[in-house]
């Protein structure tokens, strides 16, 4: 070998990779990553537990306006006691006009929702119905059941008392206290609050003249009062309640939740609860009330009444 060989042989022995080599090299490595990505993907991610929305159920209160119809067992033949009793649906005074009203009596400061005075209004007109059911199986004809407003005065003039029941109700929640926000079926956000709801009842069983309207004779059963918890939910919405700007001279909607009504309220359970409960107690204690020779004696009365009375304008209007 000559000189320039040897030159050459040790020109290729020393020589570094040309650009050739590298662009090689750099498109083997490409190649290599893109067919290991999926697998290096699954295998950094396929324990990686997905987070997922858990949708709640709304609560299901079942029949809140039904209450089981109270049975006794007949004591007289029918009309063998010769009373005439008008009984008329249960009244009630509403506290911020003092106006007897559909509504429930309520102490200063009470909260009865609207569905909660639909529930009332159903225990009121089932408890009347009941109770001329007892009064029928004492032996004593009875008209009605009547709204007050309803009471004609032939139907007036023709009975010898007026029975109905005056209820007071002290309904009162204290301040809710929030505890968490879930998403619901239908996909509904809302807020979830606790509070206790305090309900106290008296019941007033009252007979009256019918024509003049006086109060002849009252019993009253006090039921008490508790503490019941229950909780609420307030759907939420999201509105845009201002903005920032994004660096660029632009700007970024900033987000916010507000109420946008009632989800679900858990007092009209809880007060129809109560009311069924107490309907058996008040039944048991018309029955023991609405004694016959008692009412017998009224109706001597209430004829003396009408000897002293003039009569212009009915008292139920």
């Amino acid at each position: 070998m000559g000189k320039w060989g040897r030159h050459l042989d040790n020109f290729m022995k020393n020589r570094r990779p040309g650009k050739k080599a590298a662009w090689i090299f750099s498109g083997g490595f490409i190649l290599l990553a893109f067919i290991l990505y999926p697998v290096l993907f699954m295998s950094t991610t396929a324990c990686v537990p997905q987070q997922q929305t858990n949708y709640q159920p709304l609560p299901q209160y079942g029949d809140l306006y039904s209450f089981p119809k109270y049975n006794v067992t007949p004591v007289a033949q029918p009309d063998t006691a010769h009373l005439t009793v008008i009984v008329a649906v249960p009244r009630f005074k509403d506290t911020a006009t003092q106006e007897y009203s559909g509504a429930p009596k309520i102490s200063s400061g009470g909260s009865m929702t609207p569905e909660m005075v639909r529930i009332f209004k159903s225990f009121s007109g089932s408890l009347s119905e009941d109770i001329q059911t007892q009064l029928v199986a004492k032996g004593m004809t009875t008209k009605g059941p009547f709204d007050w407003d309803e009471v004609t005065y032939p139907d007036q003039k023709a009975s010898d008392l007026t029975e109905s029941e005056e209820i007071v109700l002290d309904v009162h929640s204290d301040t809710p206290v929030f505890q968490k926000n879930e998403y619901y079926q239908g996909g509904i956000y809302a807020s979830v609050y606790s509070a206790t709801l305090t309900v106290g009842m008296k019941v007033y069983f009252d007979l009256y003249e019918p024509l003049s309207g006086e109060k002849m004779w009252i019993r009253k059963i006090d039921l008490g009062e508790e503490d019941y918890p229950y909780t609420f939910a307030m759907k939420q919405v999201q509105y845009i309640s201002g903005y920032s700007s994004d660096g660029c001279g632009g700007s970024i909607p900033q987000y916010s939740w507000k109420n946008a009504g009632v989800l679900y309220d858990g007092r009209a359970k809880v007060f129809s609860d109560v009311l069924k409960e107490a309907y058996p107690k008040l039944m048991k204690t018309a029955w023991t009330y609405f004694n016959v020779e008692e009412m017998q004696n009224l109706k001597l009365k209430t004829k003396e009444i009408r000897k002293k009375k003039v009569y212009g304008e009915t008292p139920y209007q």
